[in-house]
């Protein structure tokens, strides 16, 4: 593998802002309850966007995160049960060479919340059981999938600057008191503790990679961005599981990346490891010169 000698010194804007959406879907014929949902949800996504998240740098535009939330049932006062879906993605303002997008999907089925829509969310209230609380551990996970992406790729020992809002999950186990509520946190004590073995060290690395390679494609610095060819080939080698939709969300940005090395082996070990896209990738296989044709003296 050779050295990774590239440091992303500076992005060209600045702006460093994360944008939230949030809905609660929640279909109940009393038309006050819903307007008040609502209005809850429009607060919940105020507070976010206001939140201080404390990023370890602004070089990105915009960091865009959608949170839906479909109410199922009331199983108790003012207690639901219901699914919660996030998608997430570093956003750009103008058309890249390759287009960034929303690639970090999260979903959780049979959640089982409290939500008091009298009044105003309380988004740091940690409490186990409350909305607000399921919100803010999702928005952490998300943040730390994002910045993993953004890290500084200088040295081979890099920092994932995920860390930062994985290791915030952790304060998250300590606020469950009884069995219960570690039931009702099952799944996301299993991402808790996914994270606090490295599990998935591998694939933040190559998230990381990608995104780097990508930046400096889409800069126009096409030199640079071979340098990640060597580790997101050597990542995938020795890689056996990826999240779902991994190659889905990523073929095309392999393939260009990819691309920049005029050895076909390259592509080829693209094709062999994501056959459902090799139509996309054969295309990208270097073009072989045309040997001119020895002219025969009569």
């Amino acid at each position: 593998m050779k050295p990774l000698i590239i440091l992303m010194t500076a992005f060209n804007l600045f702006c460093g802002t994360a944008d939230f959406s949030v809905k609660l879907i929640y279909i109940k014929p009393d038309a006050e309850i819903g307007l008040k949902v609502n209005n809850f949800a429009s607060i919940l996504e105020k507070q976010l966007d206001n939140y201080n998240w404390k990023f370890p740098h602004d070089d990105f535009d915009k960091i865009e995160t959608n949170i839906s939330i479909n109410i199922e049932k009331s199983t108790a006062d003012k207690t639901y049960t219901g699914i919660i879906n996030i998608s997430s993605g570093i956003a750009s303002p103008t058309v890249k060479a390759i287009a960034l997008k929303k690639d970090i999907y999260l979903n959780e089925q049979d959640i089982v919340f409290t939500m008091d829509y009298e009044k105003d969310p309380i988004l740091d209230r940690m409490d186990p059981g409350s909305v607000e609380t399921l919100v803010l551990f999702y928005v952490n996970l998300v943040l730390g999938e994002n910045f993993d992406r953004l890290s500084y790729t200088d040295q081979k020992n890099f920092r994932l600057e995920g860390d930062r809002y994985f290791q915030k999950l952790y304060e998250f186990e300590n606020i469950l008191t009884n069995a219960t509520e570690r039931i009702s946190w099952n799944k996301r004590l299993e991402i808790i503790n996914n994270y606090r073995q490295n599990n998935n060290a591998d694939i933040r690395r190559l998230n990381a990679f990608i995104y780097n390679a990508v930046y400096f494609i889409n800069s126009g610095k096409k030199d640079r961005a071979r340098f990640f060819i060597e580790p997101i080939h050597e990542i995938i080698s020795r890689t056996s599981e990826y999240p779902m939709n991994f190659f889905a969300n990523n073929f095309y940005a392999l393939g260009e990346i990819f691309s920049l090395e005029n050895d076909p082996k390259f592509i080829k070990f693209l094709i062999e490891k994501d056959p459902e896209h090799e139509s996309t990738y054969s295309q990208k296989l270097p073009k072989q010169p045309i040997r001119e044709k020895t002219k025969i003296n009569e």
